[in-house]
């Protein structure tokens, strides 16, 4: 499934970026007739959202996200061999029916493994950020050489290898729903959709903002633009995990609340941002915000679905695509009738508004602050020094819990995934950096070959790189710093998993 979502994510998100581009240098379209065409698919999306989760709840799954993104695969072609306006609209429908059909039972499918994983789907975001980051670079590095054509091709080539993963992968059994199973959402739907339509209004509007910006203030091209995005959704790929087990510990309210605050001011700040590498930073720290937020909502509506997790994540889709057209058609208008730093205090302030909605709709949905893994124990756990507890009138003794053999696994488990991710950046962070180096445009290479280091780092490094090498290695600078948080981190929550269960075993001898 992340493979998946990885494949049909990654080159999804980078036709998003470029068809727009090729629709008016190709196609000879006009402003209207691309909005339009955008326009077409998304709305197909949206309506065919919810009778897609309908459908994910009382067959199989898995076939239907593999006809998904098979459908998402003839999509790619279409634009690639299209020669006219109506062979475009038509893919842009195919596509939008692809989208529907597979993110909506993938998601479904991730939702039966939350009991036994709570982080299921930050690991979901995270192997669908990963795919948006790595389809982004290697779309932009080939688009010079193989033109709009070959890389639509290779975008469905991509999608078509994910259809065959889903196909290959084990069926379960189809759930027969009842009448009542089938209906529209329960009361307990409501408030969380409503917190994902602000949350997806916010995101896309503060994103078309900084798109618009970069353009008209700094004069950028579009792969200049594209880096500058490039920092945040590495960092996207990487924060999903740690904010969970941020969530673990302090509460998925508490976490949400911070996240929104921080992009609150994140996109304040971004109104009085001089420069794109200041403006890259900051979205770094916004994507990291929305990278906390976005697979809270999702394992929230996973928990109240239950059995009927089609149904909730087709209405789930559906209010993302809602706020998301919403949040692209205000921040077009503000942007026209108002000036830059207005338009980001009008979203700032509604991305604030986050802060009180969301974790409301959290404790109004009924589902649990504190996300934890199920934990069967089949045999009783051997017995420490008893602690009395009081319950009405009579004393009793509760044997306190050691780490159990499934603890034990469980946690040894996790740990390897963490050293797996993290063997995985540092290996695509090399290969990077190696081809950076071979065109003289790494920040690596210089720090360690000139002769004033401190002179090196007070300046930058390199002021004669002007344009798109500029951005790069900037970019790859910063990236930099990115593995080296996510090396210490990793080593710090490796190494403290097995004394934070034991402190907490102590804790409960203790009484508390």
């Amino acid at each position: 499934m992340r493979w998946s979502a990885a494949l049909v994510g990654g080159p999804v998100d980078l036709l998003d970026f470029l068809i727009p581009l090729w629709a008016g240098s190709a196609l000879g379209l006009d402003a209207t007739m691309i909005g339009l065409l955008v326009a077409t698919e998304l709305l197909v999306s949206f309506v065919a959202r919810f009778p897609a989760g309908l459908l994910a709840d009382v067959s199989d799954r898995r076939s239907i996200a593999a006809v998904g993104a098979a459908l998402y695969g003839i999509s790619c072609a279409g634009y690639a061999f299209s020669s006219a306006p109506a062979m475009a609209f038509a893919s842009a429908v195919v596509g939008g029916v692809g989208g529907a059909l597979f993110w909506v039972p993938l998601r479904a499918m991730v939702s039966e493994t939350v009991a036994e994983d709570s982080s299921s789907f930050p690991r979901l975001m995270a192997w669908q950020e990963t795919g948006s980051w790595v389809a982004f670079v290697t779309g932009l590095t080939l688009i010079g050489s193989l033109d709009f054509h070959g890389v639509f091709l290779g975008a469905s080539l991509a999608c078509f290898i994910a259809a065959a993963l889903l196909v290959s992968a084990p069926r379960h059994p189809v759930l027969r729903l009842g009448r009542e199973a089938r209906a529209i959402p329960t009361r307990r739907h409501w408030p969380m959709l409503f917190a994902t339509g602000v949350t997806s209004l916010a995101e896309a509007a503060i994103g078309l903002l900084l798109l618009l910006h970069l353009q008209s203030a700094f004069d950028l091209d579009v792969v200049t633009v594209a880096l500058v995005f490039l920092p945040g959704a590495i960092v996207m790929s990487l924060m999903p995990v740690p904010a969970h087990r941020l969530a673990m510990r302090i509460g998925r309210r508490k976490v949400v609340a911070i996240a929104a605050l921080s992009s609150a001011l994140f996109a304040f700040s971004l109104g009085f941002a001089p420069s794109p590498l200041l403006i890259a930073a900051l979205w770094i720290l916004s994507g990291a915000a929305w990278a906390t937020i976005i697979p809270i909502e999702q394992s929230v509506i996973a928990e109240v679905s239950g059995d009927r997790a089609g149904k909730g994540f087709g209405l789930y889709e559906s209010a993302r695509l809602a706020g998301a057209g919403a949040g692209v058609l205000a921040a077009g208008i503000s942007y026209e009738t108002t000036n830059w730093q207005i338009a980001c205090f009008l979203f700032a302030s509604i991305i604030a508004l986050g802060a009180l909605i969301t974790p409301w709709a959290v404790k109004r949905a009924g589902a649990t602050n504190f996300p934890r893994d199920s934990e069967p124990r089949k045999s009783a756990p051997p017995v420490s020094s008893p602690a009395v507890v009081v319950q009405g009138a009579a004393l009793r003794t509760e044997p306190t819990q050691k780490l159990t053999e499934e603890e034990t696994v469980t946690n040894t488990r996790a740990d390897r995934s963490k050293i797996t991710g993290l063997m995985w950046h540092v290996a695509i962070f090399a290969v990077v950096q190696t081809g950076l180096a071979l065109t003289g445009w790494s920040w690596i290479t210089d720090t360690f070959s000139t002769n004033d280091l401190g002179a090196h780092l007070g300046t930058g490094g390199r002021p004669e790189l002007e344009g798109v090498p500029s951005l790069i290695y900037n970019a790859g600078k910063i990236w930099v710093l990115v593995v080296i948080i996510d090396v210490l981190w990793t080593t710090a929550t490796t190494l403290k998993s097995e004394p934070v269960h034991n402190k907490r075993g102590h804790r409960e001898d203790a009484g508390d």
